[in-house]
């Protein structure tokens, strides 16, 4: 089994873990409403509430009232799964339509099995007898639906970048959705809470039975982490902490610091590389202009290596921002036209700025990483990895390795 067959394992006992938490969550709410503990509190909650009506806040109560309505819920929810489908995330389609049907069986369930009467008990016309399960209240019929398709939805965007916006707007949606139930007061408090803690547990739980496994993410890993091999015109070089140490307790721009350091095979690793390629030196050097970049080189013997210098403060955008590297491309380019982006490779120790900005603006990257750290789970993956610069020569060549002709000098 690969390393990352071995993570899927860990996150799968990750997932029961806080399933169980859930599920412990959702039974001892469930316990207490059974046994009509804490119903006063409930009770008031929902009169404080009421003695302090707010307009804007009943007007958006109502809005989503109208969005978790099945027959708008459910044309998304199809949408979402024919999405998946259509983008080849078959099993994660099948786990989102697995979530949300086992989240409506519940809840059809557990209001018959409860039959809470809600707080608007006017609403319930058939309260005396044949009562349908959506005029009971427990759980939160809306707010269960709301969180088990929020959970779903981060549990398959995990993987990727968009995990985070995805995880902040589920979050908030799912908590306005709750909230908007006790302002109507179409549930007491403790039903939009079971109603959390269930749906989170469900679309959790769903997860384990459609798991995605090992040999799915072997598969992925595979496709996303096949090296371009092409012949590399441009190696373009972190400064700090790549080529030179950046000591934090000095201030001001390097070439000042009462002292420096190269990084460990820098000079070695360049003067190997001098001859096969163009090098430049891409950094966020918000305090040092190329001079300044230059002068601080040439104090540790690596000035007369690099073709030039691709400093931020002198381009006036800083790494993983596609537009530093598209004055990068510029300055690598001959005669005012920029370097094709395949033809570069970026090199740094920076996950953020050197490798998941360089491959986003569409250039191949080596992570320098003598420390071993581990690569951030998501859909960018370096082209290789080397833990020390001696290393890197090696490296370039198993990505395609020199042009058989010299590359133009770089311009200005």
């Amino acid at each position: 089994m690969s390393d990352e067959a071995t993570q899927v394992t860990r996150v799968r006992m990750r997932v029961g873990a806080a399933f169980l938490v859930m599920m412990t969550v959702f039974l001892a709410l469930a316990a207490l409403v059974a046994l009509h503990a804490g119903h006063g509190l409930d009770g008031r909650v929902v009169v404080w509430v009421h003695r302090h009506p707010m307009g804007w806040a009943t007007g958006t109560a109502n809005v989503f009232q109208v969005l978790g309505q099945w027959w708008v819920a459910g044309p998304v929810v199809v949408a979402l799964v024919v999405l998946l489908v259509a983008v080849g995330r078959r099993r994660d389609a099948g786990y989102l339509a697995v979530t949300m049907i086992l989240m409506a069986l519940l809840d059809v369930i557990l209001k018959l099995a409860i039959k809470r009467t809600p707080p608007n008990v006017d609403s319930m016309g058939a309260a005396a007898g044949g009562a349908l399960p959506s005029d009971y209240s427990f759980p939160s019929g809306h707010t269960f639906a709301a969180t088990a398709l929020c959970v779903a939805l981060v549990v398959i965007a995990w993987p990727t970048r968009w995990r985070w916006p995805v995880l902040a707007g589920g979050a908030m949606f799912a908590l306005a959705m709750g909230v908007s139930r006790i302002v109507i007061a179409y549930h007491y408090p403790s039903d939009v809470a079971a109603a959390w803690a269930l749906g989170a547990a469900v679309a959790l739980g769903a997860r384990m039975l459609v798991p995605v496994t090992a040999a799915d993410v072997d598969a992925r890993v595979a496709a996303r982490a096949k090296p371009v091999t092409a012949p590399i015109d441009t190696v373009f070089l972190d400064w700090g902490d790549t080529l030179m140490v950046d000591d934090a307790s000095q201030a001001g721009p390097m070439a000042a610091w009462e002292s420096v350091a190269a990084i460990e095979g820098a000079r070695e690793a360049l003067t190997r590389l001098r001859p096969h390629y163009r090098l430049l030196v891409a950094t966020n050097a918000d305090a040092s202009r190329e001079q300044d970049v230059r002068a601080a080189l040439y104090r540790v013997g690596l000035d007369g290596l690099v073709d030039g210098v691709v400093s931020s403060r002198d381009v006036g955008a800083r790494k993983p921002d596609k537009v530093f590297y598209r004055a990068a491309l510029l300055r690598a380019g001959h005669a005012g036209v920029p370097l094709p982006a395949r033809d570069a490779v970026m090199v740094g120790d920076s996950w953020p700025n050197d490798i998941a900005g360089a491959k986003a603006a569409g250039l191949r990257a080596v992570w320098f990483n003598p420390h071993g750290a581990e690569a951030p789970t998501g859909s960018t993956v370096a082209d290789a990895e080397i833990g020390a610069l001696a290393r890197l020569p090696e490296a370039l060549d198993e990505l395609g390795g020199p042009r058989t002709v010299a590359p133009p000098d770089a311009a200005g």
